[in-house]
């Protein structure tokens, strides 16, 4: 599991640099002052190190809220997609909104609005499929809310 592994190092590295920042606090000054730049400079990289691998983990946790949200989003899309043959309709309370293509939607999850071609037949733009269901005409009094 890849955030686990991001985790652990994260964990890692920031027990490095308190190991080497307890280190430095606890030398005496008789250590030289070249090792003293030494034991700084591991410290700085241990740090740097922490710092990157929790930024890596903070994108895996917004990127997992973002795929929650999401997930959530299509659970409650699906929820008011109804298919009645040859398409499918979104339930809007009491508005039926579409058609939209059977094929698009069974296959990729998606609501592929249909075109009006001609009379009865409906055409997906996206998986170029028709569809025909006679005597269905969209009521001209409902208006989308859609901005152009």
């Amino acid at each position: 599991m890849a955030d686990m592994a991001a985790i652990s190092a994260a964990l890692t590295s920031v027990k490095a640099a308190m190991e080497l920042a307890k280190l430095l606090r606890g030398a005496d000054l008789s250590l030289e002052k070249a090792e003293g730049k030494m034991k700084l400079a591991e410290l700085m990289e241990a740090l740097a190190d922490a710092r990157t691998e929790l930024a890596q983990v903070q994108d895996l946790a917004l990127e997992q809220e973002r795929r929650i949200k999401e997930l959530e989003q299509a659970a409650e899309t699906r929820g008011r997609v109804k298919y009645q043959a040859p398409y499918y309709w979104l339930l809007e309370g009491e508005r039926k909104d579409g058609p939209f293509c059977q094929q698009c939607y069974d296959k990729l999850g998606r609501l592929i609005r249909l075109q009006d071609l001609e009379d009865g037949v409906w055409g997906c733009m996206t998986c170029k499929n028709n569809y025909s269901r006679r005597g269905y005409r969209p009521r001209q009094d409902v208006v989308d809310d859609m901005e152009f």
